[in-house]
This record gives structure tokens, C-alpha cells and sequence, in this order.
């Protein structure tokens, strides 16, 4: 290979097809192809087949050829199934190179970023890398799964900003979530995790990057952290990725500690309460419980998260910041005592209508991907 060169890009093989080396061997051995047939007891049509090329060379007839020749069979099966695919993969160059087009639709810098693709070019070369990548043949079948997969997709908003963006996101963390070693999935695990868990809120962010993966691994799930790509309004996802390991993906959309908390528990709800054969696609703009277009799946994790980031033993404290959330000093004693970070509650209080959206930022944490 030439230094540099692509080494997913197709290069015709050297490789002389199997009837041109039969041709070639004949006249060495000076044999025609009416001798041939007679000593195979092959018909001289099928032979003269084989050399054009226009019919296989199987398996028995190899065993022939080496009787009739000295040529081992094994070189002639050889022969024959590199040069078929090379007519095969001739032909898909072909296909391929009108299918190109296909990758437009995809968010190629962050694919680039990602090192899924080398560059944006629409090439065949970057056409299979993206096939490669989501594991499928062609363009149309990848079509046709997504297709089928969507009834199988329980989403909290009917549509996305994006599909191909969409599925680039879960794609990734996907293959996030398999290079993850897990113990087998075990829910009483799970929901003893849950306390250990909702005290990582007082942790700092860079913590939780680490430690909220290594904690929940032992249940078996798989966490990873997926920055929103372009297009897409994916605050979090859940799929199953076999009968005993499940992900929970997460993305940075949001920004702040509130709302990703909120999503990382929303997501373990799904995995808790719900069932395995769904994905779970959680791309409204705002988590909520009290939109009655949310279905009841989405309703029921957005109340399983609430309860879990201030649970029911704290309802009424709750209840009396709510009536008189500030000065600030009152929801930091709040926040103290139910054992949660500030900004989580600050969030709450926004959402609930209590405290003006303008007011409290400064208590909620950024949050920025590794």
C-alpha cells in the first residue's frame, strides 16, 4: 500500500481470475480445453465457462482441475473466491458511488470530531466508514432499520429536530456503552444505588464523571456521556443493550447541574420501571410531569426524579420554601438539610413556578463533558 493511502478505499485486486490462470495453465501443460473436459469428465461448454469467467469454479471442480493439472485445489478455490470478490466489491464501488449523497444528511464535524470520518468529504471511502460505523450494508437497509426501530422508540416529544443527527447521537453512545464492563443488571442493586447516587449532587462535577459510571457498572448499567451534537434537543437515552446490560446516556444539553441530575435519574426510572424491549428518547425542551401530552412512561420517570431528588420525608419544608423561597439563605438551608446541591433545588423552584427563571443561576453548576 502506498504510504498515506486510504486503507478502507477499494483497490482492485492483482489477482488474475481463476479462468485466465485455467488458460494460462493449459498452454503451459499443452492441453486443450476438449483434453480437459475429457480427463475431468467435465463437458467442454462448462470449461470453456470457467475460462470466460461466466461460471463458477466450484469446490468439486477444483478437486478436477487438480487431478487434471497437479494444481492444488485449494489454490483454485483460492483463486476463485478472491476474484469474486473483487467483482463484488467492483460492484458495490459502483452502487456505492451514487449513494454518496447519503452522508449530507448526517452532522459530519461532529463526526469528524468524533474520529468516525477523517474529513466532511462525500466520498465511497467515507460512505463505508459510515456504514462501518452504524454496522449496517447499504444506505436502504440502514433506512429500513431506523424505520422499524422507531416503533420500537418510546420518545417524551412526538418529533425531533433531526433524525440523522438523532441517531448519530445514540449510535455513539452505543458504542460508548458496549466498551463498558459491567457486572449482570440487578434492579434490587439498582435501587439501593439510589441514595449513594443523589448524594453525588453535592459532589464536584469532575467527580461525578467517574463515579457515576464505576457506581452503577456494578448494577449493570452502562453510563456514558454524549455532548449534543447539532440538530438534536437529546437531553438523555435508555436502550437495552442485551437481557443484562442496559445504557444510560446522557447528554450535556442543558448545561446545568439541575437538569442534568434530573435526566440521570429520569433515565434510571426508565430502566427501573420499564420495559426492556424500548428505547427511550428523551428530547422535550423542559422535563416535566405536568404537560399532558407527556405519555404516561415519561410522566411516571419525571416523578420518580423528582421524588428521588426531594423525596417525600422533605415535602413539607418543600412546601414552605415554596411560599417564601428567598432570601437565597432559605433555599441553601433547605438544600443543607434535605442533604442535595443548591442549584438542584433552585431548579425546582423555577420549574415549579416558585422563583422566577431570571433569578438563581449562580447556584447551579456548570456542566461540561470530558
Amino acid at each position: 500500500m502506498t504510504p498515506g493511502a486510504d486503507p478502507t478505499a477499494y483497490a482492485p485486486q492483482t489477482v488474475p481470475s481463476p479462468g485466465e490462470t485455467l488458460k494460462e495453465t493449459l498452454e503451459v501443460l499443452g492441453i486443450g480445453q476438449a483434453d480437459l473436459a475429457r480427463r475431468t469428465g467435465l463437458s467442454t461448454k462448462h470449461i470453456n465457462q470457467v475460462v470466460q469467467g461466466t461460471a463458477p469454479l466450484s469446490p468439486e471442480t477444483a478437486l478436477l482441475l487438480e487431478r487434471a493439472t497437479g494444481v492444488p485445489a485449494g489454490m483454485w478455490n483460492a483463486l476463485e473466491a478472491t476474484w469474486r470478490t473483487q467483482v463484488v466489491q467492483e460492484q458495490e464501488e459502483r452502487d456505492l458511488a451514487g449513494q454518496t449523497g447519503w452522508l449530507d444528511h448526517f452532522p459530519l464535524d461532529a463526526l469528524v470530531d468524533r474520529h468516525v470520518l477523517p474529513d466532511r468529504t462525500t466520498t465511497v471511502a467515507n460512505l463505508r466508514r459510515l456504514l462501518d460505523f452504524f454496522a449496517v450494508a447499504t444506505p436502504r437497509v440502514a433506512e429500513g432499520l431506523w424505520d422499524g426501530n422507531r416503533t420500537a422508540f418510546r420518545r417524551s416529544t412526538v418529533t425531533t429536530r433531526d433524525e440523522y443527527a438523532t441517531v448519530t447521537w445514540l449510535r455513539l453512545a452505543e458504542r460508548d456503552a458496549h466498551d463498558i464492563k459491567c457486572a449482570p443488571y440487578d434492579r434490587n442493586d439498582l435501587t439501593a444505588l439510589l441514595p449513594r447516587l443523589r448524594d453525588l449532587t453535592l459532589d464536584e462535577p469532575q467527580t461525578w464523571f467517574t463515579e457515576l459510571p464505576r457506581l452503577c457498572a456494578q448494577a449493570g448499567v452502562a453510563v456514558v456521556f454524549v455532548p449534543a451534537l447539532p440538530r438534536t434537543s437529546i437531553s438523555g437515552a435508555t436502550r437495552w443493550l442485551s437481557p443484562d446490560k442496559v445504557m444510560v446516556a446522557l447528554s450535556d444539553r442543558f448545561k446545568r447541574d439541575d437538569q442534568f441530575w434530573f435526566s440521570v435519574f429520569h433515565e434510571i426510572a426508565h430502566v427501573l420501571l420499564h420495559g426492556k424491549r424500548l428505547t427511550f428518547l428523551d428530547d422535550s425542551d423542559k422535563l416535566t410531569s405536568s404537560d399532558a401530552s407527556v405519555d404516561a412512561s415519561e410522566a411516571e420517570a419525571n416523578d420518580f426524579a423528582a421524588l428521588t431528588l426531594i423525596p417525600a420525608q422533605h415535602a413539607a419544608a418543600y412546601r414552605q420554601l415554596q411560599a417564601r423561597p428567598t432570601p437565597f439563605t432559605r433555599i441553601e438551608a433547605f438544600a443543607a438539610s434535605a442533604g442535595i446541591a443548591t442549584g438542584i433545588v433552585v431548579g425546582r423552584l423555577q420549574h415549579d413556578g416558585s422563583l422566577p427563571w431570571s433569578q438563581g443561576h449562580r447556584y447551579k453548576r456548570p456542566v461540561t463533558f470530558p
